[in-house]
């Protein structure tokens, strides 16, 4: 896992969307030679963009979410149909927001009898057609970029459900450190549902695999399976499946 100096970088980092080596070695102190040895690491792990005299934000492909509504994806489609396979009549589950999650609410059959909790307004009106379907929208602060509540009330609901699965759209995967998240309120979130679920299923496309971003979600082995593209590298998958992780490839 990401040491606590450096973790500390990248919370710096995220909130100034700079950081100068002479600065953190004042805050945090260390040396400099030791700050620059930190950021040359973190540089190389793909956490950071390494500049003279600091860092800037690795910046990860992730618009905004209104942005990407109208396209299509096939690969979408097709994890978003292998996820709704998983599911069983009766359970209670939890879906995060993002697209791969609103192409699954899509793909829920209307006869299957459901209890759907999810942060994401978008997700839910997919469901509103659903009439066997209980469709629990968690409240709080809307986090406008992602278009999902977040904040201290949403955690507070979530943590007084408990669901059979997750099911958690993933902007990055790494087998070292974990899956993480660009937004500190989408990583809190998410730890919250993994932790009051029985099972979690991480969905992605195979660009998502090898990526790190700036906030710690959960390590690889607190999740059941990962439903990624059929063309995904296969020394990645290997070392995905490594860390106990069933892999389903569609």
């Amino acid at each position: 896992m990401i040491a606590d100096r450096q973790q500390q970088i990248l919370q710096r980092l995220n909130q100034a969307g700079k950081v100068l080596a002479t600065e953190l070695a004042e805050e945090l102190g260390v040396s400099e030679d030791t700050i620059r040895r930190d950021l040359n690491k973190m540089g190389q792990l793909n956490l950071l963009r390494r500049v003279h005299g600091g860092a800037l934000p690795l910046q990860l492909d992730v618009p905004d979410y209104a942005d990407r509504l109208e396209k299509k994806d096939p690969k979408k489609q097709k994890r978003a149909n292998q996820a709704v396979s998983l599911l069983k009549p009766g359970q209670t589950i939890f879906i995060n927001s993002g697209e791969t999650c609103r192409y699954l609410a899509l793909a829920i059959p209307k006869e299957m009898p459901l209890t759907i909790v999810t942060a994401c307004p978008l997700v839910a009106c997919e469901l509103v057609h659903h009439h066997k379907a209980e469709v629990i929208l968690l409240g709080g602060v809307l986090f406008k970029p992602a278009l999902r509540c977040a904040g201290a009330i949403a955690l507070d609901m979530v943590r007084r459900i408990r669901a059979d699965i997750c099911f958690m759209g993933i902007c990055a995967l790494h087998p070292e450190h974990g899956i993480t998240a660009k937004y500190i309120e989408e990583a809190a979130m998410m730890r919250a549902m993994i932790e009051q679920s029985d099972q979690t299923i991480a969905m992605g496309g195979s660009d998502r695999l090898g990526l790190i971003s700036n906030h710690e979600i959960t390590p690889l082995k607190q999740l059941d399976a990962l439903i990624t593209d059929k063309d995904a590298d296969p020394t990645m998958l290997k070392l995905i499946k490594a860390k106990n992780m069933a892999i389903i490839l569609v």
